[in-house]
C-alpha cells in the first residue's frame, strides 16, 4: 500500500469510529481508541523536523503554565468572561509585557483562549490547573524532577554508570547536594517538601486505579479462620486503597468480619491517619526492610502408630519436651525412639491470606525491592497470595497512555524503576517467590500482578 493510500486509510478507519461515538454520553475506551488512531495519523503527516522542535513547543508550554501559577494568573482570569492583559498586570502586580509573552506560549497551544486585542479566556484545560486534585503532582514533577531531569546529561557525564543505580547517589540526590542520603531521607530532613511529596502522592495515588483488576471477592471462604488476616497492607500510607477493597468487598455481600484487615506502615504515618477513618483497619507499625510481624507459625507433629492402640496412624504433637495426641490418658515420653518410629512433618497456622504491596517496588531499585519480597516470602504460608499493585511496562509502546514511560524517567532520577513483565518475573524468582497471573487494567499500565511462593 503506497503512503497515500495509507493516510487515506487511516482518515477512513478514524471517521467510521468518530460516526460510531457518542459524544454526549462518551465510552472511555472508544475515546482512547480513536486518540491512538488521531495521534498515528499525526504521526504520519508531521514532518522530522517538526517533530523535533515540537518538544521546545513542550517544554516552554510547561514553564509559561508554571510560572503563570506562580504569580497567581490563572486565578485572576475570570471563569467565565475575559480579561485583558492591562487589566491581567494591575490585578496581579506584575508587568504587562511579561505576562502577554507567556500567555501567548499557552494561547498557541490551546490552554489559554485569544479573543483579538490582548483579551483572553480560560479553557476546560486552563481549568484544570485550578480545579483539579492532580495538579499538586504535577507541581511537584515541575518543580522537584524536571530540574533534575534537564542534569541529566551532566549527571552521566560526571558519575560512573552504575552509580545510578545506588539510591544514596541517585540524580536526585546529586542534584540537591545530597549525595548519601537517598531520595526519601532527603525528604525527611525538609520537612515542608515531605509534607508538599505526601500531599501529591496522595492525589496522584487516588487517580490511580485499586480496583477492576484482580477479583478480591474471589477469595473470601465461608470456613475462613476469623484469627488469620485476610489482607495486608504492606506500607499502605493512609489506607485509601484498602478502604477501596473493604468496601467492594462489603458491597458485594462479604463478610469482613471473618478475616482481619490490617493496614501497615511507619508510626508516624499511621498516627496521622484517625481511626475514623479506617473503620474495622487495624493499624500496625512496621519497617518493611526489617520484618513482618504478621506471619505464618509452625507447629510440629509426629504421626506414628500409637503404641497403646491398633487403630492406626494418630497425630501427636509436640510440646515442651512431650508428645501428646490430646488425650491426657495418652502421654509418651519425648525420646529419639519416638523419632524413629514417626515422621516429623510441619502444619501452618497461616496468619494472612493476602500481602499486599501497591505502588512500593516502583520506589527501590532490585537490592532493596528483593530485601521487601524476601521478607513477606518468609512470612508466607503456602496459600498466601502476593498482590503488587503497579504499572507494568509493555515489551512495545501501546496506545496513548505514556504514563509508565515518564514515570520511568522520574524514578529512574529519585532511585526507583518502573518494571517489564520479564523484570518483574526474575526479581520475584531471586526472592522466592513466582509471577501467576498479572491482572490488567483495560486501559493504561496499571496492573495487579499475583504472586506465590515458590
Amino acid at each position: 500500500m503506497s503512503a497515500n493510500a495509507n493516510l487515506v486509510a487511516s482518515i477512513e478507519a478514524l471517521l467510521a469510529a468518530a460516526k460510531g461515538y457518542n459524544i454526549d454520553a462518551p465510552d472511555h475506551v472508544a475515546r482512547v481508541n480513536m486518540l491512538g488512531q488521531l495521534e498515528a495519523l499525526h504521526y504520519q503527516l508531521e514532518d522530522p523536523t517538526e517533530a523535533m522542535f515540537r518538544q521546545l513547543t513542550n517544554y516552554s508550554e510547561t514553564s509559561a503554565v508554571r510560572t503563570l501559577r506562580q504569580m497567581n494568573v490563572l486565578e485572576k482570569i475570570p471563569r467565565e468572561g475575559s480579561i485583558d492583559s492591562k487589566q491581567l498586570a494591575a490585578d496581579t502586580g506584575k508587568n504587562e509585557e511579561v505576562l502577554t509573552r507567556l500567555i501567548r506560549v499557552l494561547t498557541s497551544t490551546g490552554i489559554l483562549k485569544a479573543l483579538g486585542g490582548d483579551v483572553y479566556a480560560h479553557t476546560s484545560r486552563s481549568l484544570a490547573f485550578l480545579d483539579t486534585a492532580e495538579v499538586e503532582f504535577w507541581d511537584l514533577c515541575v518543580d522537584e524532577i524536571a530540574p533534575i531531569a534537564y542534569k541529566m546529561p551532566e549527571y552521566v557525564a560526571t558519575h560512573e554508570s552504575d552509580s545510578i543505580f545506588n539510591p544514596r547517589q541517585s540524580p536526585f540526590s546529586w542534584g540537591n547536594d545530597a549525595e548519601g542520603k537517598t531520595f526519601y531521607e532527603f525528604l525527611l530532613d525538609h520537612p515542608d517538601r515531605l509534607k508538599r511529596f505526601n500531599t501529591a502522592m496522595t492525589t496522584q495515588e487516588s487517580a490511580l486505579p485499586v480496583l477492576g483488576m484482580f477479583p478480591f471477592t474471589s477469595l473470601l471462604k465461608a470456613d475462613a479462620d476469623p484469627s488469620r488476616a485476610f489482607i495486608v497492607d504492606v506500607a499502605g500510607g493512609r489506607g485509601q486503597s484498602l478502604l477501596q477493597i473493604k468496601q467492594e468487598i462489603e458491597a458485594a455481600g462479604g463478610d469482613m468480619g471473618r478475616g482481619k484487615v490490617i493496614l501497615q506502615d511507619r508510626k508516624a504515618v499511621l498516627d496521622a491517619v484517625p481511626d475514623e477513618q479506617i473503620p474495622g483497619v487495624e493499624k500496625m507499625d512496621i519497617d518493611f526492610f526489617q520484618s513482618q510481624p504478621v506471619k505464618s507459625k509452625s507447629h510440629s507433629y509426629l504421626f506414628f502408630r500409637d503404641l497403646f492402640s491398633t487403630t492406626g496412624p494418630k497425630r501427636l504433637s509436640v510440646t515442651n519436651g512431650t508428645i501428646s495426641n490430646n488425650d491426657p490418658t495418652r502421654i509418651l515420653a519425648f525420646s529419639a525412639a519416638s523419632y524413629v518410629t514417626g515422621d516429623l512433618l510441619t502444619h501452618y497456622h497461616p496468619d494472612a491470606q493476602i500481602y499486599y504491596l501497591r505502588r512500593i517496588m516502583h520506589n527501590w531499585q532490585d537490592a532493596e525491592c528483593r530485601k521487601i519480597l524476601q521478607i513477606i516470602a518468609g512470612a508466607m504460608a503456602p496459600d498466601s497470595r502476593l498482590l503488587i499493585g503497579e504499572m507494568v511496562v509493555p515489551d512495545v509502546p501501546e496506545g496513548v497512555d505514556k504514563t509508565v514511560y515518564w514515570m520511568d524517567l522520574c524514578m529512574l532520577i529519585i532511585g526507583g524503576k518502573e518494571r517489564s513483565e520479564k523484570e518483574f518475573s526474575a526479581l520475584l524468582d531471586s526472592a522466592g517467590l513466582k509471577l501467576v497471573k498479572i491482572w490488567r487494567n483495560k486501559l493504561g499500565s496499571q496492573t495487579v500482578i499475583e504472586c506465590h511462593l515458590k
